[in-house]
């Protein structure tokens, strides 16, 4: 079959307790038939210590990044179109933005951006999402009944006909990553000051003093 009419699709999906990602293979036919089939899947459990969701799903995001590369290689497809699906519409933020996030952030978005681009990436709901299955489980009889073999049945259809849903971005938790950034930032300059000081000065009575008096000029984060 011809590399135009084969397309890759990643699926990412994050809960409290897992991450994950999936990857699909859609081929269409000369006569309009479609096949779409999953070629590989990924979860690993939660980090013990407390992680937001929108982080989970950025984690969620780097995993799918490193399937679609190895996959890509193994299947020598080059030119093959590909696409990026989430439910996080923070994590789309992350990734088209290019903005001073956290360093937390910033290292994965990173990460994201050697293997795909912006426009690779779009938003899918929850409900139509096939890796949600995988990040929040199910059981054998459900499995054999759900939509995780075939994928979503929206994937039959033609790209015209493929979801575009509004995304609705969480400002709030966009905010807080921004201002991780500059808390690092005065956190990093605060250290560079107290070594400058300690070097400057032997009692440590009169650093300490010094040190006060530069902290009142500090702006609050």
């Amino acid at each position: 079959m011809q590399e135009s009419n084969l397309s890759i699709h990643t699926f990412i999906d994050a809960t409290k307790t897992a991450y994950a990602a999936c990857i699909f293979l859609r081929s269409e036919s000369s006569m309009d038939s479609v096949t779409v089939q999953l070629l590989q899947a990924r979860s690993r459990i939660a980090p013990m210590k407390t992680i937001t969701i929108p982080r989970l799903e950025l984690m969620a995001a780097v995993i799918g990044d490193w399937l679609f590369s190895s996959l890509k290689q193994t299947l020598k497809l080059p030119n093959i179109k590909t696409y990026f699906w989430t439910n996080s519409s923070i994590v789309l933020t992350w990734i088209t933005l290019r903005e001073q996030w956290s360093v937390f952030v910033t290292n994965r978005i990173s990460e994201i951006r050697k293997l795909t681009t912006s426009d690779d990436w779009l938003y899918i709901s929850t409900d139509q999402n096939p890796a949600d299955i995988l990040s929040r489980g199910c059981g054998p009889k459900q499995l054999q009944k759900c939509k995780w073999w075939q994928g979503p049945a929206w994937l039959q259809n033609p790209k015209e006909q493929w979801p575009k849903s509004a995304v609705n971005i969480d400002e709030k938790e966009i905010e807080i990553e921004k201002r991780k950034s500059v808390i690092s930032a005065n956190n990093t300059e605060l250290e560079s000051i107290s070594l400058l000081l300690a070097r400057r000065f032997s009692r440590f009575s009169k650093m300490i003093r010094n040190m006060a008096w530069v902290l009142r000029f500090q702006p609050k984060a």
